[in-house]
């Protein structure tokens, strides 16, 4: 006989017997690893913001491990009334200083024109027969191939869009009884006008005949510093002043720009913000991950570094003047450990002595240098925090091969009940019915019946 649900041969609910006795074997033991593994992705995600957040520190620690980043420069301009005569770049080289500035003449390149009456339409041919034309200002210099019956038009359209072009352009001009060719060269600087030559003597017009008007020569810049003349073939003046470049923008027709280069201090400011920031964001991951019944409570790495960072936070410097700590710059502690800066404080520092402060951070062994130092093992690639992540990774991994391994378990088990109560209620049922048929057989035998049995 074949039974194909548990208990319908004996009547016994034993499929909620099997489920029971699988459900008791397999709660407990399912919950408290499936409890493990997320306690141990708390913890991966714990130690990934952790490192987060010290990465994030380090790199603003390192941007404070350099004195060039202390040596940055702003260059501030009072312009004239009559409108922005200069514009100034500075870099770390640069001495604080001010300086009078004016320009007297920009720089500029020339103009050259084709000759009254040479040609009447844009449609004039250039030459029958062709050939070449060299443009060459100063250094500059690039050759154009003029094909025979060119149109005055193509020559325009030629120069402007051959790829070697240095930077003439050309344009032509309708005064009403010819049109004119006129070439602009952008280079600028006195005796680098425009000149252009042929290999053929058709093309005169465009080149040898043009001719370059008395105001339209190339010329040089001329701008004076503090009473002393500086020329320039361009606008740009480098190193007039060392570390600055000055671009000449208009003549001041004797208006006098005012410039001054300082030490650029907000920009030190918006450092030691930050690493003050990212600092606080690295204590508080800290208390984040592990106040009570966090992922890293008790954990000693995370009291170890912490300590190790306030220590190092508290070196004393013997070279740095006045200031022996980073607390003597404005830079505050409070009782939890947080830092904040005193502005008023900081900015007395930086006029007291910002070279002191340079050093401080900056040093080779400065307060920037050992923080880096303390930092890197930690976050380096293949570092404390990334083994460590290895290893619960590891464990999370061991975890899900182990329910995987237990939940087949409980499904042999449960195959191995249904077995056994399956044979079970075959019997059963098989014992009914033999039961049944025997009672059928006596039933009809002579004299026999239920009552005689009673």
């Amino acid at each position: 006989m074949s039974i194909t649900s548990l208990g319908v041969g004996s009547g016994l609910d034993l499929e909620s017997l099997v489920s029971s006795l699988v459900s008791s074997e397999k709660t407990v033991k399912l919950n408290n690893y499936n409890s493990r593994k997320s306690d141990l992705n708390v913890e991966l995600s714990a130690v990934s913001a952790i490192k987060s957040k010290i990465s994030a520190f380090q790199t603003n620690v390192q941007k404070l491990n350099s004195v060039s980043d202390f040596q940055q420069r702003t260059a501030s301009i009072t312009q004239p009334d009559s409108g922005d005569i200069i514009s100034m770049t500075t870099d770390e080289t640069s001495a604080p200083g001010s300086y009078n500035i004016s320009v007297e003449t920009i720089a500029k390149g020339s103009r050259s024109m084709s000759q009254v009456g040479a040609f009447t339409s844009a449609d004039d041919v250039v030459s029958a027969t062709g050939g070449n034309l060299t443009f060459t200002a100063g250094s500059e210099s690039f050759s154009l191939s003029v094909t025979a019956n060119m149109t005055l038009a193509e020559l325009r359209e030629a120069i402007n869009d051959d790829d070697n072009n240095f930077g003439v352009t050309a344009n032509l001009i309708d005064t009403g009884s010819d049109v004119r060719l006129v070439l602009t060269s952008d280079v600028t600087g006195s005796g680098n006008d425009l000149v252009v030559t042929n290999d053929d003597a058709s093309l005169a017009a465009v080149s040898s005949d043009m001719t370059i008007g008395a105001n339209d020569n190339a010329s040089s810049a001329r701008i004076w510093v503090d009473g002393l003349q500086v020329d320039s073939d361009t606008n740009t003046f480098e190193n007039v002043i060392s570390g600055v470049t000055i671009k000449a923008l208009a003549e001041s027709n004797g208006e006098t720009a005012k410039a001054s280069v300082e030490t650029d201090k907000e920009a030190v400011r918006g450092l030691l913000d930050s690493f003050v920031s990212s600092y606080n964001e690295v204590l508080s991951i800290f208390d984040e991950a592990t106040q009570t019944g966090a992922a890293l409570n008790g954990d000693s790495f995370v009291r170890n570094l912490e300590s190790q960072l306030s220590r190092t936070l508290m070196t004393q410097f013997a070279n740095t003047g006045d200031f022996e700590t980073i607390f003597d710059l404005g830079i505050e502690m409070d009782n939890d450990g947080l830092l904040s800066i005193d502005s008023s404080k900081l900015d007395e520092a930086m006029d007291a002595g910002y070279d002191d402060i340079a050093t401080m951070f900056a040093d080779e062994n400065g307060i920037a240098s050992l923080l880096d130092g303390l930092l890197e093992p930690y976050v380096q690639s293949a570092g404390i925090l990334d083994k460590r992540k290895d290893s619960i990774q590891e464990q999370i991994t061991s975890t899900e091969e182990s329910i995987e391994a237990f939940n087949y378990r409980m499904d042999q088990y449960e195959l191995t009940l249904r077995k056994q109560f399956g044979a079970m209620d075959t019997a059963v049922a098989s014992l009914s019915a033999q039961g049944a048929y025997l009672s059928a057989q006596l039933s009809s035998l002579p004299g026999f019946s239920s009552s005689s049995n009673s």
